[in-house]
């Protein structure tokens, strides 16, 4: 999982939240309330918004989130955190330790777990300088 979870509060515009996910290069923003996390804005609920034609970027992030939000617990094998994103077709998978939001398990974090898994113990260099980037930016762990 990634622990660098980008947030935004539910009183936001949207507008906001692209900013966020422009300036960091990501595909989701947790939204919380009172620093509870409630809900997510991802890039499939914006296409899906724009494709509506609805007035995007004034729209408050309560309004335009998807909730209710379905998270995993850090004991969570990810195995299990694997299963529970293709039952729930979710790309991203908030990890919460009650209500404190520790963490994301991100399509992108169970590819370079793949990888890191199917080539162990012999990873080719290029791909290990990789993970090890990745490793260092995000604290992926399995």
């Amino acid at each position: 999982m990634s622990t660098k979870v980008a947030t935004v509060k539910t009183t936001d515009k949207v507008a906001k939240a692209l900013g966020v996910m422009v300036r960091q290069k990501i595909g989701s923003v947790v939204v919380v309330d009172k620093g509870k996390p409630v809900g997510i804005l991802t890039e499939r609920d914006i296409s899906t918004r724009v494709a509506k034609s609805q007035n995007l970027k004034s729209m408050t992030l309560k309004k335009a989130m998807s909730k209710p939000l379905i998270t995993a617990s850090p004991s969570m094998d990810i195995e299990d955190g694997v299963t529970e994103m293709v039952k729930k077709d979710i790309r991203r998978l908030p990890i919460l330790e009650g209500d404190r939001l520790v963490g994301i398990l991100t399509e992108r974090d169970i590819m370079y777990w793949l990888v890191k898994v199917a080539y162990e113990p012999n990873i080719p260099e290029d791909l290990k300088v990789l993970l090890e980037r990745r490793a260092n930016a995000h604290s992926l762990s399995h």
